[in-house]
Parts: C-alpha cells; structure tokens; sequence
C-alpha cells in the first residue's frame, strides 16, 4: 500500500515531462495541518535555476507529500516548472513563515561515501535543534551522514536564505542518494528505511 502511494502520487511531479501540473495556478503548494514543521520539496518538479533548467529531485515531492499525511505534519512543494526563477525561499519569506522549522528534501547523486548529507550553510552546528538527534536516527538506521560537505551546504538554497532573512536555524537541507528515494527500484529500502528515519526525525519536532 505504501509504495503504491508513492508511485501514484509521484504522477503528479512527473506528469508533463516532470513539470507537473502545468494548469496549476500555484508554483509552490502549502499543505497547512497545522504543524511548527514543514516538510518542504523544492524541486519536486524540473525546475529554472541559475539560468538553465534544473532536473526534477526524482521522488523527493511524493516522499514529502507522503510522510506530510501519514505524520500528520504540513508540507510545501514544488507543483510545477516555470520557465523562470522561482524559489521556495521567496515563498516563504512572502508567506510569512519565520517560525516555523523546516526539513527541506533534496537528491543528489554524486559518487560519495555518504547516504544523507545534512546542509546547515554558515550557521554552528550547535545553534541546530535536533542536528545532533538526527544524526544519531540516521546511525540508527545504518545511514552514513555528513553535515554541511562542501557540495551540499544549503547555502544556496532556502537554508541559506532564510539564514539571511530571518537569522534563525530554523531549516535543515536534507540530501538523500537515489536508492533512498527510489521507491521503483529499492521499495524495500524505501519502505524499511526511508520512511521509518523520516517518521522518527518529524517526531523530533513534535
């Protein structure tokens, strides 16, 4: 059941091409249930940055729009492409959601000997609510983790941004290898390790 409502709801980014649902009026939907966090999936969809287009974080809006539901716990993610620069960070400076915290969902794959990689941008990890927690559940599940590598710091994304905004340590950019968001090819892993790290570290900010 659960992985078939990864891959229904994985439909809805990848539709299109991956650039979702084109007709939506909304770049960047909230899912308000009410929750100080937020899981957030900026790159749900294919996206414009930095004058070329960005290929869509595969399976990183289901998993968000997953765990948001079965957690209990709000959400924000990219619904669609814009030929254009649009970015979560401004979303959430608009919106007005300084005091909330947030698990920003990323992919990546690049060849390195980590599973997750933690992006804290310029701020001590000690400022961080729950870093140090969430390495630990990552160890738990047999995870390797690395904290602000170098490709992966946040700086350039809502981490570093609201930093800026608000100076608040309030979002953790949270970068997952394909075989932790593939719910095609490694459904085990997905269900047996990804969503249980997941529902451990939400349950951190309850």
């Amino acid at each position: 059941m659960m992985i078939e409502k990864l891959k229904a709801y994985n439909q809805i980014f990848m539709q299109n091409y991956s650039h979702g649902n084109e007709k939506s009026e909304e770049i960047f939907v909230l899912t308000d249930r009410g929750s100080t966090l937020i899981l957030s999936a900026p790159h749900a969809t294919q996206s414009f940055t930095n004058k070329h287009d960005k290929k869509a974080d595969l399976y990183t809006g289901a998993l968000a729009q997953y765990l948001g539901e079965i957690t209990n716990t709000s959400t924000l993610i990219r619904t669609k492409y814009t030929p254009y620069k649009a970015l979560i960070s401004d979303y959430v400076i608009e919106h007005h959601l300084e005091n909330h915290y947030f698990l920003d969902i990323h992919g990546f794959k690049q060849d390195i000997d980590f599973d997750i990689c933690l992006g804290i941008a310029d701020f001590d990890n000690k400022l961080y609510p729950y870093l140090e927690d969430i390495c630990s559940t990552a160890k738990k599940y047999g995870l390797k983790v690395a904290v602000n590598h170098p490709d992966y710091t946040g700086r350039a994304g809502l981490t570093g941004r609201f930093q800026k905004a608000f100076q608040k340590p309030n979002v953790i950019q949270i970068e997952l290898k394909p075989h932790l968001r593939d719910f095609f090819n490694s459904p085990e892993t997905v269900q047996n390790i990804t969503i249980p790290f997941f529902t451990d570290v939400i349950a951190l900010y309850k």
